[in-house]
């Protein structure tokens, strides 16, 4: 296990999941199915089959059913059931609409498969600020099959986003977040390299000043009083910080800050002036001009076009 596991529990706490879209991809012997590279991290959970995963530049990935696999932003997956000799299906020509939200990608000849898998599109971030997957650099997978929740899980979620009903996308949200919570529970007790994706918390002096701001936001929180907390000198922690999250602490407390405003605003009549300085802004129109940097429209604006929609996490903050 990397890290403090009670520091680990109380940043999963604030994970936040967002499941953006399924395909379920079937694949017969001899065929390679070739993904698109999407700007945006994907889930493969395989259903039946073994999950053979090649993509320039990494070691091919070979899964069997029952395994969860995260592919970074900007990789082509190409998925088949061995190493053989295949013929190559692209996805993006092979994939139908079949219910809003759902696609079907069929890469067999008859119908009839021998790999079967769940394709997803998400976003996780640790309360809006930085992402669960923002240090992953190579696809990792872990096999979960001995907990029966996960595919269970995936089949609720397949349905749901396929025929949507009340509290459709907060249900396969919850769902996924159980799923890659237990994902990431085995993945660090296996010692795998799938610890790589929380990797920038084993440092424990970095977790306690994360924590710190995730839990109290409007807390006058500066890069000295979180080098404090972390016990390290403002240089070393400085550079620590910005080297493991790709962001200053200063940009890392206002995206904090302003996520929960974001929820505030979705969930809560407050004025916004009363949201802003609940979060830590002094100055309602610094706060504005911020939020509307980091999400497009103004706080306003947002609470009118998202009372009945997730949040989504912030921008970069400059």
């Amino acid at each position: 296990m990397v890290g403090d596991p009670a520091l680990l529990d109380r940043l999963l706490v604030t994970l936040d999941v967002d499941v953006e879209s399924f395909a379920l991809c079937q694949v017969e012997r001899g065929r390679r199915l070739i993904g698109e590279a999407v700007d945006a991290v994907m889930v493969h959970y395989v259903l039946a089959g073994t999950h053979y995963m090649t993509i320039r530049g990494h070691e091919p990935l070979v899964c069997p059913a029952g395994s969860i696999v995260i592919l970074p932003p900007s990789l082509q997956p190409r998925v088949s059931l061995d190493g053989g000799p295949a013929v190559d299906v692209v996805a993006r020509e092979h994939s139908t609409l079949t219910r809003e939200g759902l696609f079907s990608v069929d890469a067999t000849t008859s119908g009839a498969y021998d790999l079967c898998y769940v394709s997803g599109i998400v976003e996780a971030s640790f309360f809006g600020s930085f992402g669960l997957f923002d240090n992953l650099t190579k696809p990792v997978a872990q096999h979960v099959g001995e907990h029966q929740i996960v595919q269970q899980a995936f089949g609720v979620m397949v349905d749901e986003v396929g025929s949507p009903g009340l509290g459709a996308r907060a249900l396969t949200s919850a769902l996924m977040k159980a799923c890659l919570v237990l994902m990431i529970r085995q993945t660090l007790e296996n010692g795998g390299e799938g610890s790589s994706m929380v990797g920038a918390l084993s440092d424990r002096r970095l977790g306690r000043s994360i924590a710190a701001v995730l839990d109290r936001p409007a807390d006058p929180h500066t890069a000295d009083s979180m080098a404090e907390i972390a016990r390290m000198s403002r240089a070393s922690f400085y550079r620590a910080f910005a080297e493991a999250f790709d962001m200053t602490p200063k940009q890392f407390v206002a995206k904090t800050r302003l996520h929960h405003a974001a929820q505030m605003l979705r969930s809560t009549p407050l004025p916004v002036k009363l949201i802003a300085g609940n979060v830590g802004f002094s100055s309602r129109s610094h706060f504005s001009r911020l939020f509307s940097e980091a999400y497009g429209v103004d706080p306003s604006e947002f609470r009118a076009q998202t009372r009945n929609r997730p949040t989504d996490p912030p921008k970069a903050v400059h």
